[in-house]
């Protein structure tokens, strides 16, 4: 299985655990909005999260907040410390980085 095919169903079966809701509904409902352009495309956020830390993604999430959706990625760098950072979805501008604990 290839890592961005990975990483899109971790994102469904993520979005299935958060909601309550089936993993296919979640999948479909990214797609929606993806193909919809409310939303960039999870390579394109994969990418800037290797611009910003680069290491290893070890969970991704769509939420939504405040009515804005973001993806909230959870990432080991490379010296071995974890970061969550916040993209927002629409435009993938990065809203918050932090380092978890």
């Amino acid at each position: 299985m290839g890592r961005l095919t990975a990483v899109a169903f971790l994102l469904a079966a993520l979005l299935a655990a958060a909601g309550g809701a089936s993993a296919e509904s979640d999948h479909d409902r990214a797609r929606r909005l993806r193909d919809a352009g409310d939303i960039l495309p999870l390579e394109t956020i994969i990418e800037r999260v290797r611009r910003e830390r680069p290491g290893r993604i070890l969970e991704l999430e769509l939420k939504e907040k405040k009515e804005r959706i973001l993806y909230e990625v959870e990432m080991v760098d490379e010296r071995g410390m974890v970061w969550e950072l916040y993209f927002d979805a629409r435009s993938g501008e990065l809203l918050k980085s932090e380092q978890d604990d």
